[in-house]
């Protein structure tokens, strides 16, 4: 496997990088199911983030950074605002990109898991 490179956002205070597990195994599948085919996990970094910091304040902080260097968010046509909570940042033409995710199912007021993601294009397309 090619190593993709590209931007990564550092993550807020108070996010504590976790290992890999069985919760991180679902959220792994809830972004390759929102990715629909168009990308492929290529690493991926899991973090615990407390109670008190909603969804909202992970995706401004990412989106914040993005921005910094002129990366953009894509919108996907089956996007569903506070629904979904996964987030794409294409880099390049060759099909990297980072993306940020939560699981769908998360109690807002307990700890949750986010995952920050380096991907490429799927293997077909290569």
């Amino acid at each position: 496997m090619t190593e993709t490179r590209v931007f990564q956002p550092k993550p807020l205070d108070g996010m504590k990088e976790v290992p890999a597990s069985k919760s991180s195994e679902k959220l792994d599948a809830e972004a390759i199911a929102f990715f629909r085919g168009r990308f492929s996990i290529q690493s991926a970094r899991y973090y615990q983030v407390p109670g008190e910091i909603p969804w909202i304040a992970v995706s401004k902080s990412v989106q914040n950074q993005m921005a910094e260097k002129s990366i953009q968010r894509t919108m996907l046509e089956w996007y569903e605002p506070g629904i979904d909570f996964v987030e794409i940042y294409p880099q390049g033409s060759n099909g990297a990109a980072f993306a940020v995710a939560m699981p769908k199912e998360t109690d807002l007021s307990a700890d949750k898991l986010v995952g920050f993601y380096v991907l490429g294009a799927p293997a077909g397309a290569r």
